[in-house]
């Protein structure tokens, strides 16, 4: 089971996601705690950025990283100029 000490090195990395055959890169920005989660270990959210040309709707990919790959499902939460944010919760 994941935990989000296994991305805290990660804050800046970026992964690479596949779909619909081609590879979009996320940014992971942050990692965030969730108190009072029932999870083991404790619950965590990831925040990831990617780019404005390309939406990726909410779903699970694979993320491949330097070190590791996971699968995440992450949802879209946020728009700004520069693309969009997605957010992935391990509750």
């Amino acid at each position: 089971m994941v935990s989000a000490t296994d991305f805290d090195q990660a804050v800046g990395q970026t992964f690479i996601v596949e779909t619909s055959g081609k590879m979009v890169a996320l940014e992971l920005n942050a990692v965030k705690r969730i108190g009072h989660s029932p999870r083991d270990g404790g619950g965590f959210s990831l925040l990831f950025k990617g780019p404005r040309e390309m939406l990726l709707p909410q779903a699970t990919y694979r993320f491949v990283g330097s070190e590791h790959a996971h699968d995440i499902f992450i949802v879209p939460v946020s728009q700004d100029a520069t693309g969009y944010t997605y957010e992935a919760v391990f509750n």
